[in-house]
């Protein structure tokens, strides 16, 4: 796993994070706490994840976006826009899924 140090501000990691193996979190990120990260998956510099997220292995956030708080990202994804909190995305590009 790489993590990036801010280049404009600091890279943040939260309380209780967990960060699987192969993961690139890149500069100016901040995580909030008891976020899951899976394998092999990269995010973008100036993303912030909320509290609660669970990230599937293979995803991938473009950057300069958030992930809302107890948010789901499947696996595989390419988020490219805002996730708004307590919703599940998936595919590529991410949309969320609907019941």
């Amino acid at each position: 796993t790489c993590i990036d140090r801010g280049a404009l501000s600091d890279t943040v990691i939260g309380k209780g994070t967990k960060i699987n193996n192969l993961c690139h979190i890149a500069h100016n990120v901040i995580i909030g706490e008891n976020v899951i990260i899976t394998a092999h998956v990269n995010i973008s510099g100036t993303t912030i994840i909320e509290d609660n997220v669970w990230i599937a292995p293979n995803a991938s956030m473009r950057g300069h976006q958030t992930i809302g708080s107890n948010s789901v990202i499947g696996t595989g994804a390419v988020v490219t826009k805002d996730v708004p909190p307590g919703e599940t995305w998936v595919g590529n590009p991410a949309k969320k899924l609907s019941k």
